[in-house]
């Protein structure tokens, strides 16, 4: 195939603005490149408290309002020092937190460039490691070849890329290039569960098992490896992660066609009480807005 807090969000984009500018003035005498400077040792320290401060908000709305400005911002630090991986990282969870929270439903065709170019940073980010393809677009052969080459550091930019091209993937369905590409992504998870099964709250898990429902039974589809791959999500998660839990309703309890266990999920989803505090408060409030509007579906779906 060819992540804003609250309403202090501008008063944050002011500030980075400014410190990146008093931070080029302090460095032109020196003779670095001020601006490469300033994006790795300035901005993407500030970029990940950032982010983690959004993840842990409540104020959906503002994340919303605030995405699209984050995203031009983080392309045009990305155009500055396009080597910085955490960057590329940082921009690949956005795009998929964006489209998947807020776009997927009413604008597929949107929510679809949306995670090509969430891939695409992702993995930019993951083909440092040299042992990787440098383009993602080989045999599926060639490709699980070099996944015994990844380690622990390339965990991030391996689930960012496989989130986004699984997402990608469940939109075109139709698409024959879309489904020969499951192979690799289902491959890319399943080395990251060797590598650390526990990233994200067992994501990684949550993203196999929603793949092995949506893929067509005469590629591989396997009902019983989604049901396992989420139960090992929720065996890390529990109810802390309500993510993982919207997806089992959303692929594998529609696949199986079990309308009782599809709205039992969603409406535990619904009356979960995360912890607190919650790092994920604002992915778990998106997964019980999200499980509403599916609920409210399932007599069409069923």
């Amino acid at each position: 195939m060819r992540e804003a807090t609250d309403h202090n969000t501008k008063g944050y984009l002011n500030f980075t603005v400014i410190t990146t500018v008093l931070m080029a003035v302090s460095l032109v005498s020196t003779g670095c490149s001020p601006s490469k400077y300033a994006v790795s040792h300035v901005m993407v320290p500030m970029l990940d408290n950032a982010r983690d401060a959004a993840y842990e908000s409540n104020d959906i709305q503002t994340f919303r309002d605030a995405a699209p400005a984050n995203l031009f911002l983080l392309e045009g630090m990305i155009r500055t020092d396009p080597d910085v991986s955490e960057l590329r990282l940082n921009a690949a969870m956005l795009y998929f937190s964006y489209g998947f929270a807020f776009i997927e439903e009413s604008d597929p065709e949107y929510a679809s460039l949306l995670y090509h170019k969430g891939f695409t940073h992702a993995y930019a980010a993951l083909a440092k490691n040299k042992k990787m393809p440098a383009n993602p677009d080989v045999t599926v052969d060639e490709f699980q070849t070099a996944l015994p080459e990844l380690g622990e550091k390339d965990v991030p930019a391996a689930v960012w890329t496989a989130v986004n091209w699984a997402q990608y993937i469940s939109l075109h369905l139709d698409q024959t290039s879309a489904l020969m590409d499951i192979p690799k992504v289902t491959s890319l998870l399943e080395r990251v569960t060797e590598l650390d099964p526990h990233y994200f709250e067992g994501l990684p898990y949550a993203m196999t098992g929603a793949l092995h429902s949506f893929k067509p039974p005469m590629m591989g589809g396997d009902p019983e490896a989604s049901s396992e791959n989420f139960g090992k999500a929720f065996g890390i998660a529990g109810d802390s992660f309500l993510l993982s839990q919207y997806l089992y309703a959303r692929y594998y309890c529609y696949r199986i066609q079990d309308a009782a266990l599809f709205d039992k999920t969603l409406n535990s989803v619904l009356m979960a009480v995360p912890p607190e505090p919650d790092p994920y408060q604002l992915l778990n409030l998106i997964a019980k807005e999200k499980s509403g509007s599916l609920l409210e579906e399932s007599d069409e779906l069923f």
